[in-house]
């Protein structure tokens, strides 16, 4: 059955209030395998409560509004995370309170063959109304399409035809995924073998985020190691899955005051995060 747009596009999220303390923040680092070497500075500001500072793609995990799909009607068994986009307005304070609110912002048709694709914005402001960060995540409805709406529209994202101006390559920790479901998203599919068999994984997998929050681990130590907070935003499309223990390459080009890139995994030569796009200050 096509979903119900005014159903979907009207959905009421609840409000989701917010407070990072500095045990969250680091935690939340080393799942990005961030403190590997305990001697690196850089990272110690990450994972040490000393001149503590959240790192900057932390957004990513607060106030999700969690499994909202079904409640608007929406096929969640066929759903898939497809991208996501996060920008940074100013740093995550710690032990202040925040709220997260969300809203449908986007709605779109593919056919009843492909699916549909909806745009979810969730905005974390402060006590005052000040905005702290704002997210865009994109899911792919597999099972919803043919209700009538527009198809998506294309970002034009290309590979620059020219060598790379970089690349960052990061070890994944074999539990990183055990780590980072400490975070909030605790679907066994990241921690249960069977669980991930049942579904045709040879193992759990990373979540998506991690991934993605690492890629722009990657992007800040090459471009601007000495100042995370300059990353200002940063997006990009999920297109294969990766396993704990794998190795991250990602490869960069700088060009018209942005940040292209792309993230791939080695030991199977396989790219796993396109079209990314990332801003410095």
């Amino acid at each position: 059955m096509p979903l119900d747009e005014t159903r979907v596009r009207d959905f009421d999220f609840a409000d989701v209030p917010v407070k990072v303390r500095e045990k969250d923040a680091m935690l939340y680092a080393l799942g990005l395998g961030i403190g590997a070497d305990p001697l690196d500075a850089r990272a110690l500001r990450h994972v040490y409560e000393k001149d503590l500072q959240v790192f900057p793609t932390m957004p990513l995990v607060l106030g999700s509004p969690g499994m909202w799909f079904d409640k608007a009607g929406l096929d969640y068994r066929k759903l898939v995370h497809g991208a996501q986009a996060l920008e940074v307005v100013r740093p995550l304070p710690l032990d202040d309170g925040m709220v997260a609110r969300s809203r449908v912002v986007g709605l779109w048709d593919r056919g009843a063959e492909k699916g549909a694709v909806v745009d979810v914005e969730r905005v974390l402001t402060d006590t005052a109304g000040a905005v702290v960060a704002r997210l865009v995540s994109t899911y792919a409805l597999r099972g919803d399409g043919g209700f009538g709406g527009r198809p998506p529209e294309r970002d034009g994202w290309a590979r620059p035809e020219r060598a790379a101006d970089g690349a960052a390559v990061l070890p994944i920790l074999p539990q990183a995924a055990l780590l980072y479901r400490l975070n909030g998203d605790m679907n066994p599919l990241h921690a249960d073998p069977e669980r991930a068999k049942a579904v045709g994984f040879e193992r759990p997998i990373l979540h998506g985020l991690c991934t993605f929050a690492m890629a722009a681990r990657g992007l800040i130590e090459q471009i601007s190691p000495d100042a995370p907070e300059a990353l200002r935003a940063i997006s990009g499309r999920f297109s294969r899955p990766v396993f704990p223990g794998e190795t991250l390459r990602v490869t960069f080009w700088q060009q018209a005051g942005e940040v292209l890139f792309e993230a791939a995994v080695e030991e199977r030569n396989l790219v796993v995060l396109t079209g990314g796009r990332a801003r410095f200050a």
